[in-house]
């Protein structure tokens, strides 16, 4: 599937922003939105992004002077999304507006990939607006688009794996990590994680544990600056010794640590998926590629990157 023109449909926050990040990776871009003072800025907004990226040293001012005449903004949306081969829908989180757009979206144009950036609404009940279900996707980006890499990508029930595929490969050439949401469930899974972790700082800070500052601190201070470089898994493997995860693993499930022994999630833990997260670590491309020592070499390289910055 060749993806040569794209439509945006919503200039807000996001979708100037997918609109910015489609022109600098040389795509012709129509943006439409129903709000006409959005509309009348998107254009103000898009250059003052490009001139970010500029300053910052991302692309040249030749770039983004080309950039910013691939886009073309456009108050009709039919216009907007007639002829484009991917579609990207930034409009406000509800199923009755997404919905209804979609179906629009679907009577203009029979071909395009339709995929819209929400970050929780599930795909199966968005599509049933279409008539051609297979072609839709949620690719959910991370804010702001213009620069964290991050895309969900989660297909409904009928969306096609060839629309699955295009829309990462896409991605891909966007720069962008894409991740694939293979079971719906909603906040997918960068919004998971991070409640979790919002649930567990409210609940220290009510409790009289720590001040807001002190929690915030932690994290920068510690699991954050890991997390810059590495998630939850091979994290807690690096952590592990020659065990890897399986020995936090072990530690956890026979009790060995007198922390975890108040974890009641911890205890409910079933062998399988114990099993299924030490399998899936010794999977990873790292893992296989690099020893133990390179890994935490690697690691430490970056640590120290990324130390510079926070001081």
């Amino acid at each position: 599937m060749k993806i040569k023109r794209i439509a945006c449909v919503g200039a807000g926050t996001i979708g100037h922003s997918w609109a910015t990040l489609f022109a600098t990776k040389g795509y012709d871009v129509s943006v439409y939105d129903v709000r006409p003072d959005l509309l009348r800025s998107a254009m103000e907004r898009i250059k003052a992004s490009l001139d970010f990226l500029s300053e910052k040293g991302l692309i040249t001012n030749k770039d983004a002077e080309a950039a910013l005449d691939r886009i073309k903004i456009t108050s009709e949306m039919p216009e907007c999304v007639r002829g484009a081969d991917y579609v990207q829908e930034s409009a406000f989180e509800s199923y009755e507006v997404k919905k209804k757009i979609f179906s629009e979206v679907d009577r203009v144009n029979d071909s395009a990939i339709i995929a819209t950036s929400s970050s929780g609404l599930l795909m199966t009940e968005i599509q049933k607006a279409t008539g051609k279900p297979e072609r839709c996707i949620v690719a959910h980006p991370w804010n702001p688009p213009l620069l964290l890499r991050l895309v969900e990508l989660v297909p409904g029930e009928k969306t096609s794996q060839e629309t699955v595929q295009a829309t990462y490969d896409l991605m891909e050439r966007l720069d962008k990590t894409p991740v694939v949401v293979k079971k719906e469930v909603p906040g997918f899974i960068g919004n998971r994680i991070q409640a979790a972790l919002w649930r567990e700082a409210l609940s220290l800070v009510y409790n009289g544990v720590a001040s807001v500052e002190d929690v915030d601190r932690a994290v920068r201070a510690g699991p954050g600056a890991r997390w810059a470089i590495m998630g939850p898994f091979l994290t807690l493997h690096l952590g592990g010794g020659p065990g890897g995860l399986k020995y936090h693993i072990d530690t956890i499930q026979h009790g060995f640590n007198e922390y975890w022994k108040t974890m009641e999630d911890w205890k409910l833990m079933p062998y399988h998926a114990a099993k299924k997260a030490i399998e899936g670590v010794e999977q990873l491309p790292m893992v296989k590629e690099k020893t133990l020592q390179e890994l935490i070499r690697w690691r430490d390289n970056k640590l120290v990157e990324i130390l510079k910055i926070q001081e």
